[in-house]
């Protein structure tokens, strides 16, 4: 249902149907050069609708996703004491996978 109110998607359709148009004027006038860029203009209609989506898909996904991130600074060369410093950013993200 999302995609029938999508304009990018109308807009798609409508590209595909002038091009169809034109092939099938092309094919009744017999001109083969409007047939073929009929055809391709088809073709790119839908390889554009579905980069455009792709690229939506991607910054939406990209905006969802959060980093929580740690700065730790270590004076010690003490193997255990870094361990337990870094310890409690293991454990969560154990605890979110």
């Amino acid at each position: 249902m999302y995609k029938l109110k999508s304009r990018k998607f109308w807009v798609a359709v409508a590209a595909a149907l002038a091009s169809i148009g034109g092939s099938i004027a092309g094919i009744a006038t017999d001109n083969t050069a409007l047939v073929t860029t009929g055809l391709v203009c088809t073709m790119l209609s839908a390889a554009i609708y579905a980069a455009a989506e792709a690229y939506v898909d991607g910054k939406s996904a990209a905006s969802n996703m959060t980093y929580t991130t740690k700065q730790v600074t270590a004076t010690s060369t003490d193997k255990a004491t870094v361990q337990a410093a870094l310890a409690p950013a293991q454990d969560a993200q154990q605890k979110e996978a």
